[in-house]
């Protein structure tokens, strides 16, 4: 099994961090689903909350093209500022046949992100992400 740094990407794409407001009202937890909608260079998969320190992102589908992309994890509707970083440089490496396991930073409290993207840095753009919900 291949080990990614951290490095999860998230757009901004909601209302704030207020429980009630908008699409931002969830925290997540163990267990909880992000399905990655793709935007651009066929960004797919399926990210699960294994455990406090372990995001595992399935089906990862991604083209390789792009600038400098790497995963991210941030709130839904807060702008990008690559708070918590998830891997490295993604751009030009073999598709992903077995589940990564992600690291979630120790500075990334769950209560302060419910979103995963694969973000190009240089664009300022995701090229996909997913809110996490429950199952």
């Amino acid at each position: 099994m291949w080990r990614v740094g951290a490095l999860v990407f998230l757009t901004a794409c909601g209302g704030g961090k207020t429980v009630g407001e908008g699409t931002s009202d969830m925290v997540p937890e163990v267990g909880w689903i992000a399905q990655m909608t793709g935007h651009h260079h066929t960004a797919s998969g399926v990210a699960e909350i294994i455990d406090e320190n372990t995001i595992e992102l399935r089906d990862f589908g991604f083209d390789g093209g792009g600038l400098n992309a790497r995963l991210f994890l941030l709130w839904d509707g807060e702008p990008f500022d690559a708070e918590y970083e998830l891997s490295d440089n993604l751009v030009g490496q073999d598709p992903f046949w077995e589940p990564l396991q992600l690291q979630i930073p120790d500075e990334a409290e769950m209560e302060n992100w419910n979103l995963i993207t694969l973000w190009c840095v240089p664009a300022k753009v995701s090229f996909g992400d997913g809110v996490f919900a429950p199952p």
